[in-house]
Formats: structure tokens, sequence, C-alpha cells
């Protein structure tokens, strides 16, 4: 029980942060008690929920240790934008997309460390995290039946990152729960409160930083002074709508010695990756070049191919890795797959390099 509360507690604390552009003014009939907002400043949606590229958010948890959490926008087009969420638990993707005057959460994946765009993927969620008009009073359902009220546009809030007025967003559970969301204008999401009776939660914003994304991948590569592989752990950069094959291709292309060999040649380029989740199959195109620019014997290119295979397959937490050259299986002369067969993680005698 403690642990299905926990998985329910980390579903409710993952939100999502995106940009659109309807422009609606506010309409001071519909603000209550003593909130007074100028009735010729112009509210955007874009105000609360800026698509803030390279930017990772920081967020203090208070009260469960799944409260604290990092965001990153890793992809934006059009009206839709894939957002990272790390907390101490997992790590998610949501795609948000703001179409006909809402905000609506269309795809959401959990344990999703690797990095794919999904701004194209089946809808696979349909949850509205905010409608126009945004207007005090103005309510909707989330996708579990809860009703969800916008209860302020200029409600204080203290966060360690400094005190804002912002757009509240109530939700209230039908047992009796409730949670408060809080967006700052040019910022996005500023704090979430979740109570339960006397137990409250908090997720308060602590500080913005500008820059990309930075996660740790395993890196394999031949060594030169005898025929195997070892791997080491190195810092990788992700930017958001970078290309995932261009950064994964520079890995393989710069081993961090000269203990080791490059498993592809710098004229080598990953024309594509894909991730087949019937399967669950990794699908590699790679240009001529690693075929054409190679040069080694069978042994060396069983070395090879198990650096390309384990580094990727690794990266994407897959068994099988299906390599394709300019769309045609991999076949070398000395070493060749059909279509449709794979070549499999394999940690046998491989060791950690040490520089």
């Amino acid at each position: 029980m403690k642990k299905l509360f926990s998985l329910l507690l980390i579903t409710l604390l993952i939100f999502s942060l995106i940009g659109c552009k309807q422009v609606i003014s506010k309409d001071q009939s519909n603000i209550k008690g003593d909130e007074k907002i100028s009735t010729k400043e112009i509210l955007t949606i874009a105000d609360y929920y800026p698509f803030k590229e390279n930017t990772i958010m920081d967020y203090e948890g208070i009260g469960n240790e799944y409260a604290e959490q990092k965001t990153f926008i890793e992809f934006v087009e059009g009206n839709r934008a894939q957002m990272k969420i790390m907390n101490p638990g997992t790590v998610f993707v949501k795609v948000m997309e703001y179409k006909d005057g809402a905000l609506t959460e269309v795809f959401a994946e959990g344990e999703f460390y690797h990095i794919e765009n999904m701004l194209n993927a089946n809808t696979n969620s349909s949850n509205v995290i905010l409608k126009e008009p945004l207007q005090v009073g103005n309510t909707w359902s989330n996708n579990e039946g809860s009703t969800m009220e916008i209860t302020s546009l200029d409600r204080k809030i203290e966060t360690p990152s400094g005190t804002y007025d912002a757009l509240e967003v109530t939700t209230e559970f039908k047992d009796g729960r409730n949670q408060k969301e809080y967006y700052a204008k040019d910022i996005g999401l500023v704090a979430r409160i979740y109570n339960d009776g006397e137990y409250e939660v908090k997720t308060l914003l602590e500080e913005i930083e500008n820059s990309k994304h930075e996660m740790e991948i395993l890196s394999y590569y031949p060594t030169s002074e005898d025929i195997g592989t070892a791997y080491i752990e190195q810092d990788m950069e992700f930017g958001t709508n970078d290309s995932i094959e261009e950064i994964l291709a520079n890995i393989m292309k710069n081993p961090p010695s000269s203990k080791l060999i490059s498993p592809i040649s710098k004229n080598t380029n990953i024309n594509k990756i894909h991730l087949n989740r019937e399967s669950w199959t990794l699908e590699v195109d790679f240009s001529k070049e690693l075929l054409i620019d190679m040069n080694a014997g069978s042994s060396l290119e069983l070395e090879i191919l198990k650096s390309i295979v384990n580094t990727l397959g690794k990266f994407y937490d897959v068994e099988k890795v299906y390599i394709t050259i300019e769309g045609s299986p991999y076949e070398s002369g000395h070493i060749g797959i059909k279509p449709g067969e794979s070549f499999s993680v394999d940690d046998v005698d491989v060791k950690e390099f040490n520089k």
C-alpha cells in the first residue's frame, strides 16, 4: 500500500510547462474579492507557459522525497513541446499541445531516461492543464474527473527563487484532497502545493539555469593495445531541438584517450535512430562511410560492432540493435545480418577503462 501511494504521489507531482500564443483580455467583472488587475493589461497563455529553450527549472521539494524535481524542454515544434521531468524516483516525458483554447497533455511516458522526439507520437493522454479564458472562476475537468479552477490571477506565493504574483489553479479531488499550482508571468510554474488533511507536499522553484541538459552516458570503444572493448562514463549535453544522432555520433568519433579507438570514422554519420516499441529494438541507420572507412579485420570489426551496439543499446535501454547502412542491413563481407535480424548488447569481457 505504501509503495502504491508513493507511485500515485509521483504521478501527481509530475507537471508540464508549455507556451502558446492566444491573446485574451482580462474581464474584471470575473475577479473575486479584493483582487484588482488593470483592465488595460492583456493576458496570454504564453505569459504563463513560455517555451523556455535551453533552460533548467530546478525545484525544491518539501514533505516528500519525490517533490524535488528538475524540468527541461527537449523539443519544440509549432504548438507542441516536449518536457523532460526528473525527480529522485523516475524520469518522465510529456508532450503538451495548445489547441482550441486549451493546453492539453497529449502524450506521457515514464522511465524515459534516453532522448527521443515524441512530438508526433500517437496520443496516449488527454489531460487539460489550463483552459481559456484565463479568468477567476473558469473551471474544467482533468482526465481523472477532478475539477480544476482558476482561483486567482495574482496570488502572492513565496519560493526560494523569490516572491511572485501568480496565476493560481486549484484542483479539487473527489476524495477531499486538493492541489494548488502557481504560474508566474514569463517564468512558468513556480510552485505546487498538495494537501491531504494535515499532510502537505510542496514543490517550489529554487533556481532557473540557462543551460543545456547534462546527463551521463556509458560509451564503449575498442582498445588499441589489444583486441578488446572498454567502457567509460562520460558527460553528455543536450540542448532544445538538438540532434541526438549528431551527439551520439560525435561521442563515438571522439574517444577520450589515445588508448581507445573510434568505432566510427570522422566522415560517418548516423542518419536516423528509431526505437521500435513493438519489438523493443533500436533501429539505427548509418551512412556508407561506416563500412568504407572501417579498414579492419574480422576480429577488430567484432569489437567495433560491440562498441557501437553497447553504446547505443545501453543509452536506449534495449538489448537488440538493428544496424542498416543507407537503408540496407549491415553487411561488410566478414559480418552480415538479414532484414529484421539484430545485434545484441554484449558485456562479456568488457572492462571499465582507467585513464
